[in-house]
């Protein structure tokens, strides 16, 4: 692979990370789907306190049923920066992107007490390209601090 296909896969995964983020704060469940591969590992279990060993999946529908219904009338806001991303061959890729989230839960939801939550951790990101597409093949996210008001 040449500096060029290099970069080009780089910025291509960049995007689907983006469209990551953006499906979840528009809470386009379907679209969330889309940008992983069918069997993809979705693996929550430290993102929230404790850990929670519920929150793996290998079944993308799944992990955006879950959040449907996590976040349903939450309004959320999801950064990722500064990612490190290995491109290990023309299909395989790995990254690490650190991240922060705001969410806003109104009274009454069913899992998270109504208030302010701000939260800071890392992605850690499995990437396979299907079709000429990257698509995320695993995802995890770990910690590093959750603040909550309310």
């Amino acid at each position: 692979m040449n500096a060029i296909d290099r970069l080009t896969a780089i910025e291509d995964i960049a995007r689907t990370k983006a469209e990551y983020f953006r499906c979840i704060d528009e809470q386009d469940w379907d679209g969330l789907v889309k940008v992983f591969t069918a069997d993809a590992e979705t693996d929550m279990r430290d993102a929230v306190e404790p850990h929670n060993p519920d929150l793996l999946s290998n079944d993308p529908r799944e992990f955006a049923q879950n959040n449907a219904y996590v976040l349903a009338g939450v309004k959320t806001a999801h950064f990722g920066y500064m990612p490190r991303i290995d491109v290990l061959n023309e299909d395989e890729a790995v990254g690490i992107w650190s991240m922060e989230d705001w969410l806003w839960v109104p009274a009454g939801n069913p899992v998270m007490p109504a208030g302010r939550m701000h939260g800071w951790g890392h992605y850690h990101d499995r990437y396979q390209r299907v079709g000429g597409r990257w698509l995320m093949s695993a995802t995890r996210l770990t910690r590093v601090k959750l603040e909550f008001e309310g």
